[in-house]
């Protein structure tokens, strides 16, 4: 009756960034084509987003779904100066001032937040919140120093407000993947939020339990800061397990590796150089099928971001969910993940893996698994039935139900030819 509802979803890091937070994007975008296919979605991103990559590496199905770049001619000033953390405040701010034009040419906005500011000109917005951003500049620096930092600061937040608009204020449903982050969605915007668990690809089969090997794994891509992986703690732990006579075991970790900065060369580097002359294993830009493959011969399975970090002054830095412990678990491989974050909604500690808290504690319940076959076959079982509660199909038909009063509100104006501003 009304023209065909225009779907837009939006990341400032599709395109650039392959990991969880692209993965649940476009799984998203595959359960809205596939619920309301008379809608039209298109994925925005300021890089240009190589489809065949995404599709291969995080196992997505983006056909019939279009890609829109806000920018297509990057320029190497633009990379220099995204490597400069003094201008960083003002570059991300560009990097939005790239897109929020275009959001107006939606009638829904659906926005992956996490770190900039999120912006909507759409008829109604949708927020896929990573983690939330503190919404104002923290200016509590003293002396000298903190004149200058206001002085820097001050264009910044005139800025931000006239082109950016209400932020989240001009969104009318927030989504997150946890519990967790739920929580600090409170904390930080003063809002609620609906918790839909990232998609995890579980196999229908069972695994093959003889083919599981004397072999720990971990996901995760290498860079440096932020809610970093923590591989060199990881490989540290492993070397000391060794050292104490723990032998026959292998360490494997894969991943994409984060080339732009060159604290995350540094990073990978220092990975590289504490693996040697240990039986740990890198797997660099790891494909899907070298990560299922890891999965399935996988007996024990590591996470370890977060470690360090002050939960209260820094929690984005913790785990926001745990997609690859839950994906790692529906082949059977036993969790020994941190125990904070959103990890603690993913394992149960004792019933389908362990949860830590130090580094000891860590090497120890890595070490009774490895001395115990019947704890990792009984626990791996436990883990693979729990991963089911986080399967692709759950999350699309969560997503889906949770997106349906929003979309169909919308395709009702269109088909009435109602015109309804932004934000009401």
């Amino acid at each position: 009756m009304g023209r065909t509802l225009r779907i837009g979803i939006y990341s400032p890091f599709f395109g650039s960034t392959v990991g969880g937070g692209e993965k649940y994007l476009g799984v998203t975008a595959e359960a809205l084509r596939d619920a309301f296919p008379d809608a039209s979605i298109e994925i925005m991103s300021p890089v240009p987003a190589d489809q065949p990559r995404y599709e291969a590496m995080l196992g997505l199905n983006l056909q019939n779904i279009t890609f829109r770049s806000t920018n297509t001619r990057p320029g190497g000033l633009k990379r220099a100066l995204a490597r400069m953390p003094k201008l960083r405040l003002y570059r991300d701010l560009f990097v939005s001032a790239q897109a929020v034009g275009a959001t107006a040419d939606y009638d829904l906005l659906v926005s992956m937040v996490y770190v900039l500011p999120a912006f909507n000109r759409a008829r109604r917005g949708v927020i896929l919140c990573q983690f939330p951003y503190e919404r104002s500049v923290r200016l509590r620096r003293p002396g000298l120093l903190g004149l200058a930092h206001r002085l820097y600061s001050l264009p910044y937040r005139g800025v931000r407000r006239r082109l950016l608009g209400g932020e989240v204020d001009d969104f009318q449903l927030v989504i997150c993947q946890s519990e967790y982050v739920r929580r600090w969605v409170r904390e930080l915007w003063g809002l609620d939020s609906t918790v839909v668990n990232p998609p995890i690809d579980v196999p229908l089969e069972e695994p093959d339990w003889a083919a599981k090997q004397r072999m720990i794994a971990s996901v995760g891509r290498f860079f440096a800061g932020g809610h970093s992986k923590r591989h060199d703690l990881m490989i540290q732990a492993f070397r000391e397990i060794c050292d104490a006579g723990h032998a026959g075991w292998e360490l494997h970790l894969a991943g994409s590796v984060h080339r732009d900065r060159a604290a995350d060369l540094d990073y990978y580097a220092r990975v590289l150089r504490l693996a040697e002359g240990y039986p740990v294993h890198i797997h660099a830009d790891a494909t899907l099928e070298t990560v299922q493959n890891l999965y399935g011969r996988a007996s024990v399975y590591w996470h370890a971001a977060g470690y360090g970090a002050d939960a209260e002054l820094a929690p984005a830095t913790l785990e926001h969910f745990g997609m690859t412990t839950a994906e790692a678990m529906g082949h059977g491989a036993v969790p020994v993940a941190i125990g904070r974050g959103g990890q603690v909604e993913v394992v149960r500690n004792g019933v389908d893996g362990f949860l830590w808290a130090s580094i000891e504690e860590l090497k120890a319940r890595t070490v009774e698994l490895m001395d115990d076959a019947t704890l990792r076959s009984d626990m791996g079982e436990r883990a693979r039935r729990a991963s089911f509660g986080f399967s692709r199909a759950e999350f699309t038909r969560r997503m889906a139900s949770v997106m349906e009063p929003i979309i169909r509100e919308l395709q009702l104006e269109l088909d009435n030819c109602v015109t309804t501003p932004a934000g009401s």
